[in-house]
């Protein structure tokens, strides 16, 4: 073990929080751009608290798991979205289901309803990471507000990442139990879910000059 478990604990918390604060922060933005970058540095983030994890257990899964958490979430997957945006003129959400300062409350209100019902919440594990769990509940909610608030298809990947952060964040600070061939497996269908996007936008870019999918509903019979 390199580090023990109190400082690793409060490394999770405090890793938890931010990852908590940037998910509201990629709810209550109309920026595409800039809800890619914020959902790669919490990717990055997860990825982190999952090697702090496997520093104070010595679980060598779980420090591989981080790695590719950051590599390909926090690296690849925006990368690709990236160039994704630059095909597209358009730059903004500029018309969500709900208003992003609405937005910004409901993910608030999630926050503090996942706090409130974890709050007596003990799990058997070696790290006492009080955040990690309303965190992760919180983070996995957020993504699917985005999800359902969000007419473009950046977006609705966005929150697909922010939901899949949420699960990896409770596997790796909690449980400890994602094993490696099942982080391949969710990262290997993430990256095929990317990809589909990336063909689908590319298409729907060159076919009907926008990336809304409400554009989809004058494909209906």
């Amino acid at each position: 073990m390199i580090l023990d478990p109190s400082t690793a604990s409060q490394l999770v918390d405090a890793v938890a929080a931010a990852v908590v604060v940037l998910g509201i922060g990629i709810a209550s933005t109309r920026s595409l751009g800039r809800m890619i970058w914020v959902t790669a540095a919490q990717s990055a983030l997860v990825g982190a608290a999952a090697l702090v994890v496997a520093a104070a257990t010595g679980a060598a899964h779980l420090a591989l798991g981080g790695v590719l958490a950051i590599g390909v979430k926090g690296v690849v997957v925006p990368l690709v979205l990236g160039s994704i945006l630059r095909r597209s003129s358009v730059r903004q959400e500029r018309r969500p289901v709900v208003a992003p300062r609405v937005t910004f409350v409901l993910a608030v209100v999630i926050v503090f309803v996942a706090t409130a019902a974890t709050h007596d919440v003990r799990l058997p594990v070696a790290l006492d990471a009080a955040r990690a769990l309303p965190a992760a509940i919180s983070t996995l909610l957020t993504g699917l507000l985005i999800v359902m608030t969000r007419r473009k298809t950046l977006s609705l990947v966005v929150g697909l990442l922010v939901f899949e952060n949420g699960i990896a964040l409770a596997a790796f600070s909690l449980v400890y139990a994602m094993p490696i061939v099942v982080e391949l497996g969710v990262l290997f269908d993430l990256l095929i879910a990317v990809v589909v996007a990336w063909v689908y936008s590319r298409r729907m870019l060159d076919v009907l000059g926008t990336l809304s999918t409400d554009e989809l509903r004058n494909l209906r019979g």
